[in-house]
């Protein structure tokens, strides 16, 4: 296999960078539809997880906005 110069390495970095690529962007959107976020808020969140997708899709998941503690 050498004899065909196969950066193995490479190509599972890659594999798995795109392997977690719709697993981030779907945890994300589901995780916007489920938060309080509405109007133009949650239309730049989905944006941003869909055009930068894996860290579009962690800027979310941490920074979202706290569920409302107040009764």
């Amino acid at each position: 296999m050498n004899m065909l110069n196969i950066n193995w390495g490479y190509i599972i970095v890659q594999m798995l960078i795109f392997g977690t690529w719709p697993f981030f962007s779907l945890i994300g959107l589901f995780a916007l539809r489920r938060s309080r976020i509405t109007g133009i808020n949650q239309f730049l969140w989905s944006s941003l997880i869909v055009v930068v997708p894996v860290l579009g899709a962690l800027a979310f998941l941490i920074l979202r906005p706290a569920a409302d503690s107040t009764p």
